[in-house]
């Protein structure tokens, strides 16, 4: 009778171990059996079962397990597949991540938090200076013209000033040529002439009716005070002046008109008569309000108009600021020396000042750092209902 059958059917079995089904004469035994039992265990008989070989029929199927003839060896093993089983669970879970991965949509429920932010992906769209513009030389030049005519028309109105106030020019030939000036710029504009023709009439009676009082309006205030508001006032104007050139812009900047009609208006008040005052206040409005609206007009119909304009301008500055510091009082100078003089010194400042000044900000451009990233508000893509039709 073999060791595991019971003697009495009253008693229970002994539990089943792994030597009870060892074939016989190899689970105890001297040195021939320790030595051999790594052999007799692999090369057991598989009709008898062992304890590890009850599992249902349904279950998976089971990695074959060794068997370790020490507990040492048996510990080892524990850990072997505890570490296996871990390393299982971590690849899942890392499988599972892979599947989920971020995506920048809203409207997708995704299980991340409102403010998660991807670090792999976050700077992929990281844009530098996207809408930088390389400069050229000749049309920053051409550009630059705007400034140079603005700048010689505030010089011009200086000069007439001077001129009036020491008596060396008729304020009646300063306006005479003015408004005809104008009146050939309005007869380039075939609409709106009606208009104009009312505007023109109310500013030449209003001026009329205020020459008087301008002529005492600084009467109590010190020349040095009308000096310095009228430089500053003039400053306001040249760099507060609407330089874009819009073609539809038809009144210029009015902090920078306002500025220089009050210039004006304080410096025609320092004038003795009040024929002297209505000139130069008439003659400052067709400068500052009427003259930028022309040269605008002049630039978009024709770059040539605009630069023969600029050179003119340049040389009638140049030729008065000449005149005006080459009179010493005395009355005995030639004054188309020193116009031609002054002329020579304009072209030669403003072709430095222009070539120069587009030099400049042609090297500052490579300074130029703008980034754009993903922590920028989008810009929306608006399309025309015209072209959403036709698509």
């Amino acid at each position: 009778m073999s060791p595991t059958t019971p003697t009495d059917f009253g008693t229970l079995p002994p539990p089943l171990t792994r030597s009870s089904t060892l074939p016989t004469g190899s689970s105890t035994g001297g040195t021939n059996s320790t030595n051999n039992s790594h052999t007799s265990i692999t090369r057991q008989d598989r009709s008898r079962l062992a304890p590890e070989d009850a599992f249902l029929a349904t279950s998976p199927p089971r990695r074959p397990i060794p068997s370790f003839p020490d507990a040492s060896a048996g510990a080892d093993h524990r850990v072997a597949r505890a570490h296996l089983r871990h390393g299982a669970a971590d690849r899942s879970r890392s499988r599972r991540s892979r599947k989920r991965t971020w995506k920048k949509l809203m409207w997708v429920k995704q299980s991340y938090p409102d403010n998660y932010t991807d670090q792999d992906t976050f700077l992929e769209s990281l844009q530098r200076n996207p809408r930088l513009q390389p400069y050229d030389f000749w049309p920053l030049v051409a550009d630059s013209t705007v400034i140079v005519q603005h700048v010689c028309s505030v010089i011009i109105f200086i000069v007439c000033f001077v001129l009036i106030q020491k008596q060396r020019v008729s304020p009646v030939s300063v306006v005479s040529f003015s408004s005809l000036a104008t009146f050939l710029g309005w007869l380039l504009r075939l609409n709106q002439r009606l208009s104009t023709v009312k505007s023109a009439i109310l500013i030449y009676s209003t001026l009329l009716g205020l020459s008087p009082i301008l002529k005492s309006l600084t009467k109590s205030t010190s020349p040095d005070s009308i000096w310095a508001m009228s430089f500053w006032l003039l400053t306001i104007n040249i760099f507060f002046f609407d330089y874009s050139g819009g073609v539809r812009v038809n009144i210029p900047a009015s902090l920078s008109t306002n500025a220089a009609l009050m210039a004006s208006t304080v410096l025609a008040s320092r004038l003795p008569s009040t024929g002297q005052v209505f000139s130069l206040t008439l003659f400052s409005i067709e400068v500052f309000g009427l003259f930028p609206v022309f040269r605008r007009y002049a630039r978009h119909r024709s770059w040539g108009y605009n630069y023969v304009m600029t050179v003119f301008l340049v040389l009638g500055a140049g030729a008065g600021v000449g005149v005006i510091m080459g009179d010493d009082g005395s009355g005995s100078f030639w004054p188309w020396k020193s116009a031609v003089a002054g002329m020579v010194v304009s072209v030669l400042i403003a072709a430095i000042a222009m070539g120069g000044c587009s030099w400049w900000l042609i090297g500052l451009q490579k300074y130029k750092n703008e980034i754009y990233g993903p922590w920028d508000p989008a810009r929306p893509i608006i399309m025309s209902r015209r072209l959403w039709e036709d698509g």
